[in-house]
């Protein structure tokens, strides 16, 4: 199996493979966030320059969780996590570690659920209207295959957005800004 290169993602320098695509429908229900996996408890780091806005511990369905906003408002959420690094407040740039990979909740198996959105008005939104979500596979710069496999090298690659960080730019809200940059490597 072929191996892609991401532009940035929650993994450095470790492969890990999509286990449950973005949006995709999960025995009749929608599921609103990207599973990925290294199947070995690895550390997950901050795909966004920000701060630590959330942490919820132990929660029935999330397990261990955490929020990290941008000062954009974009945010990510990494659920199942075994444990947390940071704290709420903490600055974080992107890199920075923030837990590790775990099975906490509601969690079939050792992986990092991640979702993305712009926060409005300080809150995270809870739907199922996928305009209220951010695609997490285009910011990350590789496909949503069940499947694939990927590699992120710790470098943000080119993308959108201002300066070192891989952020979603000044596009417009409502309209998402971002390219797939992914590159497939040849079979070996």
């Amino acid at each position: 199996m072929a191996v892609g290169n991401a532009r940035i993602a929650p993994f450095i320098n470790k492969t890990f493979t999509v286990t449950s695509p973005w949006w995709s429908n999960r025995g009749g229900t929608i599921h609103r966030g990207l599973d990925i996996s290294t199947g070995r408890n690895d550390p997950v780091y901050s795909m966004l320059d920000g701060t630590v806005f959330k942490l919820y511990h132990n929660d029935s369905s999330m397990g261990n969780a955490i929020i990290i906003k941008a000062d954009d408002n974009t945010a990510t959420l990494y659920m199942h996590l075994k444990s947390f690094s940071v704290n709420v407040g903490d600055r974080v740039s992107v890199g920075t570690q923030v837990g590790i990979e775990g099975t906490t909740g509601e969690s079939t198996g050792i992986h990092t659920h991640v979702e993305m959105q712009v926060m409005k008005n300080n809150r995270w939104t809870w739907s199922y209207n996928k305009s209220d979500y951010l695609d997490p596979t285009q910011f990350m710069g590789i496909q949503n295959v069940k499947n694939s496999q990927w590699i992120y090298n710790g470098t943000p690659g080119p993308g959108p957005g201002p300066g070192p960080s891989p952020g979603p730019g000044t596009g417009k809200r409502g309209r998402f800004p971002w390219v797939l940059y992914a590159r497939r490597l040849r079979k070996m």
